[in-house]
């Protein structure tokens, strides 16, 4: 009886498979970021939509800070006790913060809140005219907090998703005489303003977040009876045109970005303004039917960039793939717009870089590879490349594209496979 060396041999190799290339920008809109990027959870079964709000404050190139709309604010003890509320007490804005994605520095650092609300105009979503409202006299509560502060504030029940450790809760406490006046108003529209002596950065947990205990919202006791609930009262927006988005219950507001645009032609991806970078590719199916595939990357070689704000904070970056199948076509644009995992495409591991980084980053596409030898070969395959931190990190990663003159920094798949064995031989 014969027998075969049934041993395996890991062999590597490499392909240049990306056809085409590009990056494409403004997915973001002026309030939160919708569709948003999705992660898997835990078990696995299920995809939670990471959408923040952020306020960034570096003093030489960044100052990003945020409206909250409250459209009802309640007046009465209760929606069953329609006594008039005259007093209130312990009224706060509270917030949840993910201090993963956050830039606390040890020294102090301070949350402005003021009151932006002007009911006389009809303009409520202009970008100049908030601003304008960030005024001493508008001024109506202030937190200044050190990094010990933030962690050492926890939220009751979080512990589901191992993912929410890194959650904090976040109050600002506000006047309870402006707290009535408020009430009194029926709405109001807040301002929030992070300063700093050096780089500070704040990642809230959006409006759109399915979970009500980690929403922004506004909270106060109309009564000192403890038999009377306090009120806790989440954002809301529901403008006079019927077609005005939600997403307008949180607004980013970019008083300034001096984060250098890269226009070379290298693929980028993250940034306050939504960059995401497509990439076409051609798999080598012929080969791949014929071995045993171990592990597969997409190898992209990070172009540095050390002077940009922020080049030396991490945010994680992602591959997706993508089918070009009939629900998006051949749109290239659209295939980077929608990252909905309802659509065609599967989640991909992510990278944790920084802008100042070089060298080779290898994302895992193992098994991007499986589904697509599934897929029918006539349909075009893609990777997009995107940024966690699209919206609310101002960090844009670069990495040269197919088109650079250098071909070892172009992108390549590598491979490490084993032949295919019959077995034993009798």
């Amino acid at each position: 009886m014969l027998c075969t060396d049934n041993r395996a041999v890991f062999k590597d190799t490499t392909f240049d498979i990306v056809q085409f290339d590009s990056a494409y920008s403004g997915f973001t809109g002026v309030g939160e970021r919708w569709p948003a990027p999705a992660i898997p959870t835990a078990s696995g079964n299920a995809f939670r939509y990471d959408t923040y709000v952020p306020l960034i404050s570096r003093p030489d190139s960044v100052d990003v800070r945020q409206v909250l709309r409250f459209d009802t604010l309640p007046n009465t003890f209760s929606a069953s006790d329609t006594t008039p509320i005259t007093a209130v007490t312990n009224s706060r804005l509270l917030l949840v913060v993910d201090t993963s994605r956050s830039a606390i520095p040890t020294g102090p650092t301070t949350v402005a809140v003021y009151d932006l609300d002007d009911a006389t105009v009809a303009d409520d979503t202009t970008p100049s005219l908030l601003v304008a409202r960030f005024t001493p006299g508008r001024l109506i509560a202030l937190r200044t907090f050190s990094r010990v502060d933030i962690f050492a504030d926890t939220i009751p029940g979080t512990g589901i998703e191992p993912t929410l450790r890194a959650f904090r809760a976040f109050a600002i406490t506000i006047p309870d005489a402006t707290m009535l006046r408020l009430i009194q108003a029926r709405r109001t529209r807040l301002g929030l303003q992070i300063s700093s002596a050096g780089s500070a950065s704040l990642s809230i947990v959006a409006p759109s977040v399915n979970a009500p205990s980690l929403v922004p919202r506004l909270q106060y006791d109309p009564s000192p009876d403890t038999l009377i609930a306090p009120w806790g009262v989440a954002t809301r927006y529901a403008p006079v045109a019927a077609n005005a988005p939600e997403r307008f219950r949180a607004q980013s507001l970019v008083v300034r970005d001096l984060t250098p645009t890269i226009t070379d032609g290298s693929l980028v991806a993250g940034g306050l303004i939504g960059t995401r970078s497509l990439m076409r590719v051609r798999i080598p199916r012929g080969f791949l039917d014929t071995v045993n595939v171990v592990r597969a990357s997409l190898d992209l070689t990070q172009r540095p960039q050390r002077g940009v704000p922020g080049a030396r904070d991490g945010v994680r970056m992602r591959l997706r793939l993508g089918i070009g199948g009939p629900a998006l076509g051949a749109d290239r644009r659209r295939l980077v717009e929608f990252l909905d995992p309802t659509l065609e495409g599967q989640l991909l591991p992510s990278l944790r870089v920084a802008p100042a980084d070089s060298g080779v980053r290898s994302f895992d596409v193992a098994s991007a590879l499986t589904v697509w030898l599934a897929q029918d070969s006539t349909l075009a395959t893609n990777f997009i490349l995107y940024g966690e931190g699209e919206t609310f990190q101002e960090q844009r990663p670069a990495f040269f594209s197919r088109r650079n003159a250098n071909p070892a920094v172009r992108p390549r798949l590598r491979v490490t496979y084993t032949l295919r064995r019959e077995g034993a031989v009798q």
